[in-house]
């Protein structure tokens, strides 16, 4: 018993030393997460090439050059047209400040009795600039040289990092299988059959998000984008993209995307309520195939994580690990789910939870057991006086 007890410590010790040591490295450790979420991915896609004869590292590389030209070819149609949607809603910002100085305050000023007030551009600029000089003042050269060079290193980390990225994942891809094998012997054969059950749930978990909630996010992105650009919205396609990756939290991107979107149709169309019954058209189209055909077949209730859920997973992932961290942690809480249902099945089935339930079940089967006494007693004292009475007569 001590020794078992002791072997416990020791484990729980080892675990928060670990993860004590994953969060003070987090930098270092970051681009390997990324890169294992990567090669997990697209393990599955090398797997199916490597089955029909080709050897491990033409899959891989093939995998890796398919993924290349996507984005390369993602990247060249899609930059453009975001950059001509940037730059029109540049333009359209003096435009939104001359409709908020004379329409939006003027009604507010008389509706609500206000002092009378008005944006004023230029002060907004000065105060930005002696902010700027205040926090960043380079007082020499040294000084100077010394900010550009952080800056540099800074960028140049940025850069090691997403060149670091996608060859980690290329050779975790090209040791996949010898990876598992290695993580597969380090299980006590006592625990084989159970953790290997949980590992199949948390994978069972993690292929319905990555084939679920990505492909719901990219194909509800296309409905809103092109449903904008169809209505005329010049900034159609941005928000549309937008409103697709807030998405992951639920309710969000529709909030986000039709604010958006009602805001870029005023500014563009005046107050025109034909262009915003178009975009109320749009959105109820979009949350109309979200939560009747996209969330029902891709999804269903594989992930089980509520709404709340996945808020908080999000958020503390940001909070922890920037964009990457909310890129992963509905994963990760998705697998928290599984091991937490393990755990309390654990406990439901110990001697901690089953002598209360023992108690309680002996406290009834006693009670009853007493009552039929009691009434069996009653039955025999009756039927004895039934049959006196007989006698007696």
């Amino acid at each position: 018993m001590v020794d078992r007890t002791l072997s416990r410590i020791f484990i729980l010790a080892g675990l928060a030393l670990f993860f004590w040591l994953v969060f003070i490295l987090k930098p270092v450790v970051i681009p390997f997460i990324a890169a294992f979420v990567i090669a997990y991915l697209f393990s599955g896609l090398v797997g199916r090439l490597s089955k029909i004869g080709l050897p491990r590292w033409l899959s891989t590389s093939i995998v890796f050059i398919g993924i290349g030209v996507g984005i390369f070819f993602a990247t060249w149609y899609i930059i453009p047209v975001l950059w001509k949607q940037i730059i029109y809603a540049r333009d359209g910002i003096p435009n939104v400040i001359h409709w908020i100085n004379h329409t939006v305050l003027p009604w507010a000023t008389h509706t609500f009795r206000l002092e009378p007030m008005s944006i004023d551009t230029n002060q907004i600029t000065d105060t930005i600039m002696q902010y700027v000089q205040t926090n960043y003042s380079v007082n020499s050269i040294q000084s100077l040289v010394l900010r550009l060079a952080q800056s540099g290193l800074n960028f140049i980390q940025l850069g090691g990092t997403v060149v670091l990225i996608p060859i980690i994942s290329f050779y975790f891809l090209l040791d996949w299988n010898r990876m598992l094998e290695q993580m597969h012997r380090l299980i006590p054969r006592p625990y084989e059959r159970v953790t290997l059950q949980i590992v199949k749930e948390c994978h069972s978990v993690l292929g319905a998000f990555v084939k679920g909630q990505f492909l719901v996010m990219f194909l509800l992105g296309v409905v809103y984008a092109v449903g904008l650009q169809l209505i005329g919205l010049e900034v159609g396609l941005m928000i549309g993209m937008i409103a697709g990756l807030a998405s992951i939290i639920p309710y969000l991107g529709f909030a986000v995307g039709i604010i958006s979107a009602v805001a870029a149709t005023f500014f563009q169309f005046g107050l025109d309520w034909m262009q915003l019954i178009f975009v109320g058209i749009v959105f109820m189209i979009g949350q109309a195939i979200e939560g009747y055909i996209l969330q029902p077949f891709l999804l269903g209730d594989k992930i089980g994580l509520s709404p709340v859920a996945v808020v908080f997973a999000v958020l503390a992932g940001a909070q922890l690990g920037g964009i990457l961290g909310m890129l992963i942690a509905l994963p990760v809480a998705a697998i928290l789910v599984v091991l937490l249902k393990h755990v309390r099945d654990f406990y439901e089935g110990s001697s901690l939870y089953g002598q209360k339930h023992d108690f309680m079940n002996m406290s009834v089967d006693k009670g009853m057991h007493i009552h039929s006494e009691e009434i069996e007693i009653k039955t025999n004292i009756s039927s004895n006086k039934d049959k006196k009475s007989t006698d007696r007569e």
